[in-house]
């Protein structure tokens, strides 16, 4: 027999009633609680969609929207491999700054974005694949080549890993600071969301596997700026520094190849594989 539906009602009540594993690890934190999540994928599906969205526009974003990475104007930074662009109107960046609000105020569980923060949302959990999908084809991919023309190819950032992370240092278990890394990613894209009242400026060393004793390289400052997007190799090392007061919010992508392959060497001059350095 066919499988009868829930009212929506009750699909809300159920996922609201849920209670979700507490995220606490600050490393390898992506695997904590899975089972939670896999067990119970199908219901808070179903309570998303009964919960629906604020603005739907937000979903499938227009040419007006996103800009175009063939005419983006990135400026360089202090830091070198680290780029700033807007990618993204003015609108846009409002409406879907509100309509992460609108999901975090369903009460519907929302899983953290990876294995470092805490707090924020995976998109593609959220009906976002559209929204991603069209900001990578018409923006990420075509800058990406051309502001790293030794490091990628389009094969390299075919796919993508989008989430949000949150800073509230006055919040009681809220993220405050990230220590450094390098992203799962060939290319990454972190677009401020929103300001916050101090602290949250981006630190960074060297390019692992690019440069030579990368991690000895002494950390530069770069502040956010909402609206503003910073674009750099996904093996850029890079830390955030301690939110003081506020909330800051940011939008991340991460673009890598097919089957999660990550490219991390440069090319050679003549276009075939370079040799990492280690």
């Amino acid at each position: 027999p066919p499988r009868e539906t829930a009212p929506e009602s009750d699909v809300l009540a159920r996922a609201r009633a849920l209670t979700p594993p507490r995220a606490v690890a600050t490393t390898n934190g992506d695997v904590e609680g899975g089972d939670f999540w896999v067990e119970h994928h199908e219901l808070l599906e179903a309570a998303r969609v009964a919960y629906g969205p604020r603005d739907a526009s937000v979903y499938a974003p227009t040419e007006d929207d996103i800009f175009s990475g063939r005419d983006l104007d990135a400026k360089a930074t202090s830091v070198p491999g680290v780029y700033a662009v807007r990618v993204v109107s003015e609108s846009y960046l409002k409406r879907l700054g509100a309509e992460l609000e609108h999901l975090r105020q369903s009460g519907i569980p929302l899983r953290r974005p990876n294995g470092m923060n805490r707090h924020g949302c995976i998109l593609s959990h959220l009906g976002f694949e559209a929204a991603i999908e069209a900001l990578c084809a018409r923006a990420l991919r075509p800058l990406g080549p051309r502001l790293f023309p030794d490091a990628l190819r389009p094969a390299d950032i075919t796919h993508h890993y989008a989430f949000s992370v949150r800073y509230e240092p006055e919040k009681e278990g809220g993220d405050v600071e990230l220590s450094e890394h390098a992203d799962g990613a060939a290319l990454t894209m972190n677009l401020c969301l929103s300001s916050c009242g101090g602290g949250g400026d981006l630190l960074f060393r060297g390019v692992r596997f690019h440069e030579k004793d990368a991690g000895d390289v002494p950390p530069r400052r770069i502040p956010q700026r909402p609206g503003v997007a910073l674009v750099h190799l996904g093996q850029h090392l890079h830390a955030a520094s301690p939110t003081t007061n506020g909330t800051r919010e940011n939008l991340i992508v991460w673009l890598h190849g097919e089957d999660g392959y990550v490219r991390i060497a440069p090319y050679a001059p003549d276009g075939s594989d370079g040799v990492p350095f280690y």
